[in-house]
């Protein structure tokens, strides 16, 4: 079991709302498909976000947001009650206060140093939170571009900022180093495919591991955060602690890419009405 942290990261990278990264790591984020960057946020920005998390997550805002407030582990339509893979999707979407929040401002920063060949731009953003005691609170692996439609350019970095400490009890991110660079996409199926499960029955898909995936796990402190790519298989175990995991997602890609998706109609909301088979091709 490997588990990875970059204690050369830390709160001295930071000016202002600017965490510069090293070329080392930037070469890493390419090579590997993933990086981990340490104390990002203070303490106090943090503070601006927990209560909107904790709002969303308890389900104040679940009835404008359809099935945008779900449990990623199961079916939609899962009582509340029942839910142990807490997601709220488009947050900033449902409570516009969130927009360019500081979270926003300085992972744009980042991804545009990822980026500079481009022009990044917030794609999509997300709560997850895993209840504790919950062992089947859990990610299966896939790889997030077999998610989404086809598109010219497929450029993602998506980072995920630990609102709580994120470890192996609670079910850290684990990723399998280097399938980024894999000349093809695995095949993504359905959660309960075998059963008949489709896309309209559960949001999760599911791929085939292979015997040489050797994964690595990646631990991270509160105000730190993980950053991967597309194309990496990647995800999460279950929360066998007594605590919440809390996590933040937000999802840049290039702004044509995501011109192109939302001229599909394509949104990353689960109220998008899609043809799938159109434009996964």
């Amino acid at each position: 079991m490997q588990e990875i942290t970059n204690p050369a990261s830390g709160a001295h990278r930071r000016n202002g709302e600017n965490y510069q990264l090293l070329p080392e790591e930037i070469a890493a984020y390419r090579r590997d498909g993933y990086i981990v960057i340490n104390d990002v946020l203070t303490e106090a920005e943090m503070a601006e976000i927990d209560p909107w998390f904790d709002r969303f997550v308890a389900g104040e805002f679940a009835d404008a947001m359809g099935r945008d407030f779900c449990d990623m582990s199961q079916p939609y339509g899962t009582p509340m009650e029942k839910f142990q893979l807490v997601n709220a999707m488009l947050p900033s979407k449902y409570r516009p206060e969130l927009a360019n929040n500081i979270y926003h401002r300085i992972s744009q920063a980042i991804a545009d140093q990822l980026y500079p060949e481009g022009t990044a731009a917030l794609d999509y953003e997300q709560f997850l939170a895993k209840r504790p005691k919950q062992e089947r609170a859990e990610f299966a692996m896939h790889q997030d571009l077999g998610y989404w439609p086809k598109t010219e350019n497929t450029w993602t970095a998506t980072f995920s900022l630990a609102l709580s400490d994120s470890a192996l009890e609670n079910g850290c991110l684990q990723v399998v180093p280097g399938t980024n660079r894999e000349p093809e996409l695995r095949a993504h199926k359905p959660k309960g495919h075998d059963e008949g499960g489709s896309r309209d029955d559960s949001h999760t898909l599911v791929i085939e591991s292979k015997p040489t995936d050797k994964v690595a796990y990646l631990p991270v402190k509160r105000g730190s955060m993980t950053i991967h790519d597309e194309r990496i298989v990647h995800g999460s175990g279950g929360n066998l602690s007594p605590h919440w995991r809390k996590t933040y997602v937000a999802a840049y890609r290039d702004a044509e890419t995501i011109r192109q998706e939302r001229a599909m109609g394509f949104t990353h909301s689960h109220e998008d009405s899609v043809d799938w088979g159109e434009v996964l091709g």
